[in-house]
């Protein structure tokens, strides 16, 4: 069951390949003859046309689907012409800020998880984008038609910015987490100068059994100090060590074993009185041996070990969070900005067509290189209920500088960030 639901994934992720470009286009309908028809015949006529038929492929997937824009009797509100010309400007304004949001969220949620599945939630329901758009509808319980479109997009930009405050407050939040683990990470080196000496000498290797052959001794007087030695000056720092600095106890320096790099360097340790620690550390530095600032202690290795495995849960549990939030956030803005392409279709329409709203939309993609067949056979089917409203002059569609069309059009390109092969 699960390998056949990832080969259906893997289908709806090919089909839906990334910079796959969406059109909705609309024309206008007869004032005085039934709109639902006429807009079934519209569709009718794009499904028919040879040059769509070719331009999308053998599958139906890239449509052309109904754009179900509400019009007619159950149109939008709002207001008056003058507003209608504010929200050509607003709504396009608007249309933008909301497909950045989108795509950065898209990268985000892609970065989190190679293999993020991208679902639209809806009006109760999840679904494949694809299947989404196919089956698209206005969600009247979030932007009420009673409610004038000015407000509407108002509150839809209110709720798509805090997605986007969240977003970032929580993935500083997961990063944060991040670095935390980092700075406590074991340092993998292949070489004893880049490891951190918890990691090295551990409760496993270091002997501590309360006598002066311990490993490490610590008194009210007395200190361990840590060097690394390069291959091949063992002999010399034996012969030296205990000159370096007055109150070096005698014959204490000891290799710990088997603890030797891939370049031989060899990690010693060396009693002295406490007050000689300073002098003896210079001496080191000074003939090119390292000295480690080390103190070893079984309880601290313990409680950073324990320290490691909570942030170590607590990252996959920001992760876990954050993805989830990354989905249901990438979800939301994307029916915001089908509804912001609605509006738009619709104010457009209205300019275009005039009043009442009457006009039919549809979503379509072309394959890559047939646009120009595409758009010829899309004005010879939709050309025809190009009449104009108030503002239906060529300035007035040349909307984003696109070039003029017989009949309203918008483009949008829902992924644009390329997927791992995860």
């Amino acid at each position: 069951w699960l390998k056949l639901r990832w080969i259906k994934r893997a289908v709806s992720v090919k089909r839906m390949s990334v910079g796959q470009e969406f059109w909705i286009v609309a024309a206008g309908c007869s004032k005085d003859r039934g709109s639902e028809a006429e807009k079934e015949s519209y569709l009718a006529a794009l499904k028919s046309s040879p040059t769509i038929a070719a331009a999308r492929g053998r599958s139906s997937e890239e449509g052309p689907w109904k754009f179900d824009v509400p019009d007619g009797e159950r149109s939008l509100l709002f207001g008056s012409f003058d507003n209608l010309i504010r929200l050509t400007d607003d709504l396009q304004k608007y249309d933008s800020q909301v497909d950045s949001i989108l795509h950065r969220l898209e990268r985000q949620y892609i970065e989190l998880d190679p293999r993020a599945d991208f679902k639209v939630k809806s009006q109760r329901q999840e679904k494949p984008f694809l299947d989404y758009l196919r089956n698209w509808q206005w969600d009247e319980a979030k932007y009420p038609k009673t409610r004038p479109i000015v407000d509407n997009v108002t509150l839809l930009m209110s709720v798509v910015n805090k997605l986007d405050e969240e977003a970032r407050n929580k993935t500083a939040q997961y990063n944060e987490f991040k670095t935390q683990r980092g700075n406590l990470a074991k340092k993998e080196g292949a070489n004893l100068t880049g490891r951190d000496l918890v990691d090295v000498l551990t409760p496993d290797v270091v002997k501590l059994n309360g006598d002066a052959d311990d490993d490490f001794i610590y008194t009210e007087h007395l200190t361990t100090v840590c060097v690394i030695l390069p291959r091949g000056t063992d002999q010399d720092f034996l012969k030296s060590y205990e000159t370096m600095a007055e109150h070096v106890v005698p014959m204490s320096a000891k290799k710990f074993k088997d603890l030797d790099d891939k370049d031989g360097n060899s990690l010693w340790r060396v009693v002295m009185f406490k007050s000689a620690a300073e002098a003896f550390k210079k001496q080191c530095r000074d003939k090119r041996y390292v000295v480690r600032d080390f103190e070893y202690s079984e309880e601290a290795y313990k409680r950073l070990k324990v320290q490691r495995e909570q942030l170590e849960d607590a990252v996959k549990r920001q992760h876990e969070l954050v993805r989830g939030l990354y989905q249901a956030a990438w979800s939301d803005a994307m029916v915001a900005w089908m509804h912001i392409k609605a509006m738009r279709i619709f104010v457009e329409s209205v300019l275009r067509f005039g009043m009442p709203p009457c006009f039919a939309s549809f979503i379509l993609t072309p394959k890559s290189g047939a646009t120009t067949a595409t758009r010829k056979a899309l004005a010879d089917v939709l050309g025809k209920g190009g009449q104009s409203g108030p503002g239906g002059d060529k300035a007035a569609d040349a909307q984003d500088d696109e070039e003029y069309y017989p009949y309203v059009s918008l483009s949008f390109t829902p992924f644009n960030v390329q997927r791992g092969n995860a």
